[in-house]
């Protein structure tokens, strides 16, 4: 497995605590077994308001695919996008968080006329990497033209503030990680680090710090050590002062470089026992661990303090206060240190103490050292790659075509379904063959939705070529099952990601033998259709073709855990076709997408073709379908229809087009071809009939959902209306006749329709919703596809790449 530690570079570069934390967890997870682990690093200034944005930026540009999992734990290297994202939270940028000034505003109301599309951005409730870009090139756009002025860009200031939220809040969001955990609880229980709802595990960090072997220099007097920033939250002046106030005469020596070095160097100037170091090396570091009488660290709010575990693993008291954060996490008063109130003679008391009694501090040592000694580098590697511990359950599914933009059913039904469960907590990447790329892509459709799009190369291009000149039929499909072996871009995709998923799902069978030789044992099979009656239809000329096709979808309906279908009759015939048991087999129809398909009464419609421009009385009908055998003969009858009346207007929509071409067509009938969704939705607005005179096919329709969805009256097949349970004459006009049909239904009054049409619609909204459907969907999960609930939420260990559970 590869991993990825992605991490910025401070400029100017300074070494301290995550560059520790950074190079042992490196280190550790290379000494792993099957595990080579690589730190990757991207400068990362932090001068101004435009050098922070340009840093998330970079992050954000990152493309890390080629890494099994990446790890990340501080702004703004979590702002990369990968399906595997472990965050291991050392802190946020703090000075736009918790340590923000309480003298400074946080509203930007301010800005809602000045930058209204910025304004809108930042002020979104559940933002999304969508968001992100346009917000990416809003702010360019805002640079370039000059538009802030010196208090808009003031760092600290509340527009830095709300930008780097916005960002934090994409980055850090379910289904951007897979697992949450932070260095200590002082971290993971900071208001706005985490989203909501979500309690990150804390795993405690260890040092590089070669530590082992250093024994204490015996010709040196013990001193009082410390190492630290020398910067303000430190609190090293305090300890300056509180060391003078105890007059005791051992030496205080302080490892570190920082912007206050010059105002501490002031401060002791008249105090020959303390010392500055400066920065030293990691040899001497250790040495003066050693050397240690004991080890005072006196931070505010610290997020962990790697001084406090090297103090301690080097067997010495830590001396630290009550607000100290996440060293007192560690440290114990009175049993392997001294916590006191962060009050100048509180802390030299405890001084005082320390040094009088070399006894206290040795014991109190002997215990900090029994505390610490089971946090190691080994035992965190291994526990932050624990797969139990993922926050969301993980769905792959495999499919031989793009499913985005949503153009045909077979792509309606993926987008709405999966993007229905990513709702609903589960994380899903669907790893599709695409033509358009030459490299594998991700896209996000959602914030816990990814497609992965898998070039299918020049190897597979050229047979394709040649198998479509042959049969006369387009066969991508079939060609990917027929030759896996010329597809190892997918097949190592599966490969690579199948460790880290609960469930597989093979969409159509054309995957199912590219999915054996990635080892996959086990998988959902969702069955679009009866692919085996679908294709006998297509492949007439070719009946070997054919029986192929059937004995691969009989392979792997048979092999599957689970086998969906669309529609009960579907179910009912590959029982029978295939001799499989029923309770195999469960029932997701085709949905409608509700929430973004507005219906219209028939007064609706005409008010609608007026706005277009048409007469209202004008009458069109619509039909929507793909380059398919049953939408083909559908057609057919249309034509049929539109000869014996040309009052009538056909509008025909989809790859449909490609067929009837060179066709003698009727003036009244017009093919648009594949339009955008957004014309789609115009036409189910303007159309007067919805028709579906399917006489064979598999599945269900889509295009009849969605026409009751949007009000329009329906003619159809009673074949046509399979999956579903619309009745005759109450949600839609029979079309054994076409042109009779299409006759019957200009007869009927606007009250008439508007009362079958409301009954279908509601029928639809309340049955055939996707997002409905995808609660079904997940009900199937977690109760009949698993024996039981909690294993459908387990995946795999990762050095089982082959096995799935259930």
């Amino acid at each position: 497995m590869k991993v990825a530690i992605v991490a910025p570079s401070g400029v100017p570069f300074v070494w301290g605590g995550a560059e520790n934390i950074w190079k042992g967890l490196w280190q550790a997870l290379n000494q792993q077994e099957n595990i080579t682990a690589e730190l990757i690093k991207l400068p990362s200034p932090e001068h101004d308001f435009w050098a922070i944005i340009q840093s998330y930026q970079n992050f954000a540009k990152l493309d890390l695919n080629h890494f099994d999992l990446v790890i990340s734990t501080k702004y703004p290297a979590w702002m990369i996008s990968h399906p595997r994202h472990i965050l291991f939270m050392q802190h946020t940028l703090r000075g736009l968080y918790d340590t923000y000034p309480e003298n400074l505003i946080k509203n930007i109301d301010y800005l809602a006329k000045k930058l209204p599309d910025l304004y809108h951005l930042l002020t979104l409730k559940n933002p999304d990497r969508i968001n992100l870009t346009e917000c990416f090139d809003e702010l360019k756009n805002i640079k370039k033209l000059q538009i802030l002025n010196k208090e808009d860009t003031a760092l600290p200031g509340p527009l830095l503030r709300a930008i780097v939220h916005f960002f934090d809040s994409i980055a850090l969001a379910p289904g951007q990680i897979m697992r949450y955990t932070a260095i200590a609880h002082e971290v993971a229980s900071r208001q706005e680090y985490f989203p909501d709802k979500i309690k990150p595990d804390v795993l405690y960090h260890p040092s590089s710090l070669p530590q082992k072997d250093v024994i204490a220099n015996t010709q040196t007097s013990p001193a009082i050590f410390t190492a630290s920033r020398l910067d303000t939250p430190k609190r090293i002046d305090l300890l300056i002062k509180a060391y003078c106030k105890s007059g005791v005469k051992t030496p205080l020596r302080i490892a570190g470089t920082g912007p206050q070095s010059t105002e501490l160097e002031q401060l002791i100037r008249n105090h020959p026992s303390i010392s500055l170091l400066g920065h030293i090396s990691e040899q001497q570091l250790a040495q003066e661990y050693a050397n240690a009488l004991f080890i005072p660290f006196i931070p505010k709010h610290e997020d962990f303090g790697l001084i406090t575990y090297e103090a301690m693993i080097a067997g010495k008291a830590v001396l630290s206060c009550t607000d100290s954060g996440g060293v007192t996490e560690l440290v114990k008063n009175m049993k392997n240190g001294l916590i006191v109130n962060p009050d100048c003679d509180d802390i030299a008391g405890a001084i005082q103490k320390l040094c009088s009694d070399p006894t206290l501090c040795y014991q109190l040592g002997q215990s900090a050292y029994n505390t610490v000694k089971e946090i190691s580098w080994p035992a965190l590697a291994k526990e932050l790659l624990n797969l139990q511990k993922q926050y969301q359950p993980k769905i792959m599914v495999l499919n031989t075509f793009p499913i985005y933009p949503v153009i045909s059913g077979g792509q309606a039904r993926l987008y709405h379904l999966y993007s229905g469960l990513s709702m609903l907590g589960y994380s899903i990447e669907l790893l599709n063959l695409d033509f358009n790329t030459s490299t594998v892509q991700s896209r996000h459709l959602n914030k816990n939705f990814i497609e992965v799009l898998i070039p299918v190369g020049d190897k597979f291009r050229k047979k394709l070529r040649t198998e479509e000149k042959r049969l006369n039929i387009s066969c991508v499909d079939w060609l990917a099952a027929r030759h896996p072996e010329l597809l190892t871009e997918w097949q190592a995709e599966i490969k690579r990601r199948a460790p880290w998923v609960s469930l597989i799902v093979c969409s159509h069978p054309y995957a199912y033998p590219v999915m054996k030789q990635a080892g996959i044992k086990k998988w959902l099979y969702e069955a679009h259709n009866v692919e085996a009656d679908l294709k006998a239809q297509i492949y007439q000329r070719h009946p070997e073709e054919a029986q192929q096709i059937k004995e691969l979808e009989l392979q792997c309906a048979r092999g599957a855990q689970h086998i969906i279908c669309c529609s009960h009759e579907d179910s009912t015939r590959m029982q029978t076709l295939y001799k499989l048991p029923a309770h195999k087999f469960s029932t997701i129809a085709n949905g409608a997408d509700t929430q973004n398909i507005k219906y219209l009464d028939q007064a609706g419609r005409k008010e609608a073709r007026v706005k277009m421009g048409l007469d209202p009385t004008n009458n069109i009908s619509l039909f929507m379908g793909s380059n398919h055998g049953p939408n083909i003969e559908a057609v057919e009858q249309i034509l049929i229809a539109a000869k014996q009346d040309l009052s009538l207007h056909y509008i025909i929509l989809g790859s449909i087009a490609q067929v009837f071409k060179k066709k003698n067509i009727p003036k009244n009938v017009r093919f648009l071809g594949t339009v955008s969704q957004a014309e789609k939705q115009l036409w189910l607005q303007i159309a007067s009939i919805g028709l579906n005179p399917m006489l064979n096919g598999s599945g269900s329709n889509l295009k009849l959902i969605e026409y009751a969805a949007a009000g329009l009256p329906i003619i159809s097949t009673k074949f046509g209306v399979r999956g579903t349970r619309f009745e005759t004459g109450v949600h839609y006009i029979n079309a054994e006749f076409l042109p009779a049909a299409v006759a019957d239904t200009l007869k009927k009054t606007d009250l008439q329709l508007d009362i079958m049409t409301n009954k279908a619609m509601e029928y639809v909204k309340n049955e055939l919703s996707w997002q409905g459907l995808a609660d079904k969907y997940s009900h199937e999960i977690k109760n009949n596809i698993f024996k039981n609930k909690e294993e459908s939420l387990q995946p795999p260990p990762v050095n089982q790449t082959s096995s799935l559970p259930g």
